[in-house]
């Protein structure tokens, strides 16, 4: 016996120094650390190796030993969580970083303050031919949610200024931005889109809602390529800080003049090195437009555009507006305009979507849906049902983004078409604004059914997360932590949004990792940490299972790498 062990020793010492021998030594091995890989079956390790740009191991700290060579870098974990980077399935880099680099106004709710920042960036600005930014909530100016051009004529009467809406649903424009346009009494509202008025005498009272925005947007100065690469070079290195490897550029305009001046942002950046994220990017459709050339647009964009990090591969379709403004589609009147049978008109018809989404899908786009209301859901889910009756099944992870209220009866439809459900769920908690707007536009009854992460997670629909970055922080792990509690994160509210609703810990992340990079068609490149996928990983200061729900948002990311490249943070940070 003792005899048979002893051969059985040997054998086994003989096929593991075989073994090590052809182990090639990694170029950097964490270990000691708290390892969630995101995968079904053993989801936790406590070492990773790294070979060039992927991961070469993982597993225990004993295992990793023999990938340690004189030139590897060992980084002592000390018990930190190393998890896949995030990737953001709904983000908007280049416009956002550039508006960051204008008259930046955000996460300002006080009128006062609100108008002091406008001020200053005007004072900043003294020979500005055009002050252009963002940030402003409609909240701010409720129960209408339309702001006045004379506040802004307060400020600067004769310089042009247009602010989007924090939403990027309307536009805040004074006198002279107003006048410069030509827009007057008589100039007509277009499809889909509405200029607010002064109910007596008809003018322009200052704000421009979908897509009446273009009307006055369209006369501010062109932006330079340089612009929106320094834009998109900001928004790198924030998404960075926050562990972000990925992103789904929902909204790449190609049909003004400018035609493809952000994908060229995008391939310019790559070119030159400079680009350390993968990169989906969905062209939007105008429907005031005509289809056609659009579609060829598309077509030779895709073709042209196709980089190692950049695929142009994904059509934006903005379905509806938002409930703010009462432009998301419902399938019942609001329930404070009941009385004026006020529903929010789709901005592409029930019948034109079915044929432009049957089109694009034969075509093989990936389509990326804005759908806010009841209605512009359930009109994108006619549509890709129709598609798939006409072109036959097929991998297409069509996004449904934003979602924020459900038919229920549509819940089963969502599974059976399987579509990605795309939520920002920062946004699934009761706001300051909750009473006054959500739930004063939604109802009783349909406030039922608000961001049904769970219902549709329990049906088996895969989850991606996006932020909506700049309407909402980039940071995932404020949605994260909403996605579990149902809370905002700064305590406003201790009464969660549909406490039902609310998914663990474990399902939140994969929805940031795996399933977004699913949503990307990268989920067989990275997304979690497996032998032979590439090394985007981040290093968190907490192991987020060990610390309670109410603290993810107060994690912070230490490392973030990108193709086994730090992007972010140093290793000596990391160990201390």
């Amino acid at each position: 016996m003792h005899k048979r062990k002893f051969i059985l020793m040997s054998l086994l010492s003989f096929f593991t120094d075989i073994a090590y021998s052809q182990i090639t030594h990694a170029d950097i091995v964490f270990t000691g650390g708290s390892v969630y890989r995101v995968t079904e079956n053993e989801q936790w390790a406590s070492s990773v190796a790294i070979s060039k740009n992927k991961i070469s191991y993982v597993g225990d700290d004993m295992g990793v030993i023999p990938f340690i060579g004189p030139d590897t870098r060992v980084v002592e974990l000390n018990g930190k969580m190393l998890m896949p980077g995030f990737q953001d399935a709904h983000v908007h880099p280049v416009d956002s970083g550039m508006t960051y680099n204008q008259c930046a106004v955000f996460n300002l709710p006080q009128l006062q303050d609100l108008l002091d920042a406008i001020q200053e960036c005007v004072n900043n600005n003294p020979n500005a031919e055009w002050i252009v930014g963002a940030g402003w909530y409609v909240s701010t100016f409720s129960p209408s949610g339309k702001p006045p051009k004379e506040l802004l004529d307060e400020i600067s009467p004769d310089i042009p200024i247009t602010l989007l809406s924090n939403a990027a649903h309307s536009v805040w424009a004074n006198s002279a931005a107003i006048e410069h346009a030509g827009i007057t009494a008589e100039t007509l509202d277009p499809e889909g889109g509405q200029i607010d008025r002064n109910p007596i005498t008809g003018e322009p009272s200052g704000s421009f809602q979908e897509s009446a925005m273009p009307l006055i947007q369209n006369f501010e100065p062109p932006i330079t390529l340089k612009e929106r690469i320094a834009g998109l070079a900001f928004a790198q290195k924030l998404f960075h800080s926050y562990g972000i490897t990925g992103v789904h550029d929902s909204y790449v305009e190609v049909s003004r003049e400018t035609a493809y001046s952000n994908m060229e942002a995008y391939t310019a950046f790559a070119d030159a090195g400079n680009l350390k994220m993968h990169v989906v990017a969905a062209m939007l459709y105008d429907p005031t437009l005509p289809l056609r050339p659009q579609i060829e647009l598309f077509k030779k964009q895709r073709k042209e555009s196709n980089r190692e990090l950049v695929n142009a591969t994904a059509i934006k379709i903005l379905v509806d507006g938002v409930a703010t403004s009462y432009s998301a589609a419902m399938l019942e009147p609001y329930a404070d305009r009941e009385a004026e049978g006020i529903k929010g008109e789709p901005l592409v018809s029930r019948s034109n979507l079915i044929d432009l989404v049957t089109l694009l899908d034969d075509l093989d786009f990936q389509i990326h849906f804005h759908s806010i209301g009841d209605a512009a859901t359930h009109y994108s889910l006619d549509a890709l049902e129709n598609a798939r009756n006409m072109n036959g099944q097929r991998d297409s992870r069509h996004h449904l983004s934003h979602i924020m209220v459900w038919d229920p009866n549509d819940y089963d439809r969502m599974a059976e078409l399987n579509a990605v459900a795309n939520f920002q769920a920062l946004w699934a908690s009761k706001d300051k604004h909750y009473d006054e707007i959500t739930y004063a536009r939604m109802g009783e009854k349909r406030s039922k059914y608000i961001y049904p992460i769970n219902s549709l997670h329990q049906r088996g629909v895969t989850l991606a997360f996006g932020s909506d970055w700049y309407v909402t922080s980039a940071n995932p792990l404020l949605a994260i932590e909403v996605a579990v509690t149902r809370l905002d994160p700064d305590g406003y509210r201790t009464d969660p949004l549909l406490p039902n609703e609310s998914i663990d810990l474990a399902t939140a992340i994969k929805a940031a990792t795996l399933g977004s990079a699913f949503g990307n068609f990268l989920d067989q490149k990275t997304g979690s940490i497996e032998v032979g996928k590439l090394a985007d990983l981040i290093v968190i200061d907490k192991n987020l299972f060990e610390i309670p729900p109410s603290e993810i948002s107060e994690a912070k990311v230490m490392l973030t790498m990108f193709g086994g490249e730090i992007v972010y943070g140093d290793m000596h940070s990391t160990v201390n």
